[in-house]
């Protein structure tokens, strides 16, 4: 196989071959005639570093994997005899309901709880509920999602500083929550630009501002050159060769991800699959290339730091775990206990109450226990809703834990 010009070195060496399954160690520089120079070494402490972040990622997921089946599995029947449970109280008030011999503060109470269990169970995907709370409701469900969008609207607007024209559509709060983060990136953008250019006009670039310019700009031409030479050798339109076009497809499907995701490991990776370099090539380089490949990996670090970060606070919800909790499957395993007992605990209160509340003395005792109905209005269901600001998705999740009856996590 002819060598394409190498991109570190004039003359290219006998090629080594390195494993593939440890990027680290298939990239790390050996010392030749004398020891690694500092820009040598630091290349390889960040070549550690991205391994093991790597493998950290990797780690979380293969946990998060095998956890995921047990925890649905484990509370995916509780779920639905919860659901159900809440359903059947939800009817049977509504049979109640149409029966003599409650006060009108009592019947309050009763539709006020009914009309809280039906909307959870709507936010659940049970559609029928909405017949039924809109029957015991003095407002429809409709028209407090309505009230609800409405009122984040003017939330949002006070958070601006402007209104939110009309010619958009806005018709859900997901429609209000994501043209506003569109805004607010905007104007974020348009800030920091403008200070930008403030500092600016204030004084010119000093000495370490052009340094680090021209770094990084060293560093983008160093990362486009890789690819470029990966992109040569390995065009499948120039090979004949069935077999070979093939190889060369999926490595230059691979070369084109990785540069898209500035993975400047993957590229040397392919490079020294493709034996267009190896190691020995790249410990010879100028001490300037060095240091714009050091550059990349140390951003390439940084992305993967972040990754990890939120791919350890998207588990954590996901599992119930504090964000102060380590994500290991021993806090997995006792959270998950924690939650299913928490479950069996409410399902034995609420198959209590279904089979009490025949007895009407015992129903009457019961709504006058529920303190919370003085205090809450009917409805307040659509008051409150908990927005990540750090996501750009946008995820509600209701505030029902005044309720009798806890509420199923609604699924985003």
């Amino acid at each position: 196989m002819r060598h394409q010009p190498d991109l570190f070195f004039d003359e290219i060496p006998e090629v080594n071959r390195q494993t593939e399954s440890n990027p680290a160690a298939a990239l790390k520089l050996a010392a030749q005639d004398a020891q690694l120079s500092p820009g040598q070494q630091r290349f390889n402490r960040l070549l550690e570093r991205i391994d093991k972040l790597k493998g950290q990622l990797v780690g979380i997921q293969v946990l998060c994997n095998a956890h995921r089946p047990v925890y649905h599995q484990t509370l995916a029947p509780l779920r639905e005899r919860h659901q159900a449970l809440m359903r059947e109280m939800a009817l049977w008030l509504d049979k109640r309901l149409q029966r003599k011999g409650l006060s009108a503060l009592q019947k309050c109470a009763a539709s006020t709880i009914l009309c809280n269990l039906s909307m959870q169970l709507v936010a659940q995907g049970d559609e029928e509920m909405k017949i039924l709370h809109d029957q015991h409701s003095s407002e429809s469900l409709a028209q407090k999602e309505q009230s609800a969008m409405m009122d984040m609207r003017d939330m949002m607007e006070d958070m601006l500083g402007e209104p939110l024209t009309d010619d958009e559509s806005l018709e859900t709060m997901q429609d209000v929550f994501r043209v506003c983060m569109e805004r607010l990136r905007e104007a974020e953008a348009a800030e920091q630009e403008a200070r930008q250019q403030a500092r600016a006009r204030k004084k010119k670039p000093g000495a370490a501002q052009l340094k680090a310019k021209a770094d990084q700009q060293a560093a983008e031409t160093t990362l486009r050159k890789i690819f470029r030479q990966l992109a040569s050798a390995l065009h499948p339109d120039r090979e004949s060769d069935p077999d070979e076009r093939a190889r060369k497809t999926t490595l230059m499907s691979e070369a084109n991800a990785a540069y898209d995701r500035r993975d400047l490991v993957a590229l040397l990776q392919i490079q020294l699959r493709t034996e267009l370099t190896d190691t020995a090539s790249i410990a010879k380089m100028a001490e300037e290339k060095i240091a714009s490949l050091t550059l990349l990996l140390k951003q390439q670090a940084q992305k993967l730091e972040n990754e990890l970060h939120q791919c350890r606070h998207d588990a954590q919800h996901e599992f119930g775990l504090k964000s102060y909790e380590t994500l290991n499957i021993t806090n997995l395993h006792r959270s998950l206990r924690v939650e299913e007992l928490s479950f069996q605990k409410d399902l034995a209160t609420m198959q209590q109450d279904l089979q009490q509340i025949e007895d009407d003395k015992y129903f009457k005792r019961w709504l006058k226990d529920q303190n919370y109905l003085s205090e809450i209005p009917p409805g307040n269901i659509f008051d409150d809703w908990n927005v990540d600001p750090q996501v750009s998705e946008f995820k509600i999740e209701w505030n029902l834990t005044n309720l009798h009856y806890p509420r199923l996590p609604v699924s985003t």
